[in-house]
């Protein structure tokens, strides 16, 4: 028979193991955001949201492509992609690989259904490298459509002029478009 003592040590246990990391996230979330404000409201600029970062770095984008020193890089952020997606792949593969392994010292007599477990990620991995592949990743110099691999091209750093480095020359002023004709 249960008691109410156990049902509520139950309860705060239940609290305290998603409860805790919850309001951690949410006081987090709070005193970041009011550090942000009060540096904005002291004059100074804050450091850009690393969450933002990183979607703008998953998208392509590299803000610190160009340091000043070396060669323009700029990249193409259609030619990145299958290659994030073959390393997921390899990934997520070798974690079921690892799964598959040592789920089968359960019964090494036979196969069961807990092999599961392993054999679905590493199948999710093998396409995810298949498909990456098929999409012109790259795997050592050697692409499953034989194509040379893209490299990045190069562009040539903006020159220095004046003090505070380049500016734009001037641009033409777009013409005003053709009226229609009048139609009577």
């Amino acid at each position: 028979m249960t008691h109410a003592s156990d049902n509520f040590v139950a309860v705060i246990a239940i609290l305290v193991v998603f409860g805790m990391p919850l309001a951690y996230m949410m006081v987090n979330r709070v005193y970041a955001h009011q550090e942000r404000l009060e540096m904005i409201r002291r004059g100074m600029t804050p450091p850009p949201d690393p969450r933002a970062a990183r979607r703008a770095e998953r998208a392509g984008y590299n803000p610190f492509a160009y340091s000043g020193t070396g060669p323009y890089v700029e990249h193409d952020p259609s030619a990145l992609y299958p290659d994030r997606v073959l390393r997921k792949g390899v990934t997520i593969a070798m974690i079921g690989l690892a799964l598959l392994i040592g789920l089968s010292f359960i019964d090494p007599g036979r196969p069961g259904p807990w092999l599961l477990g392993g054999l679905i990620p590493l199948f999710v991995g093998l396409a995810q490298i298949i498909l990456a592949l098929m999409s012109g990743a790259h795997l050592g110099g050697w692409t499953l459509l034989g194509s040379p691999p893209v490299q990045p091209h190069t562009v040539a750093p903006p020159p220095q002029e004046g003090p505070y480095g380049w500016r734009p020359g001037p641009t033409t002023e777009l013409e005003p478009p053709v009226r229609p004709p009048d139609v009577r």
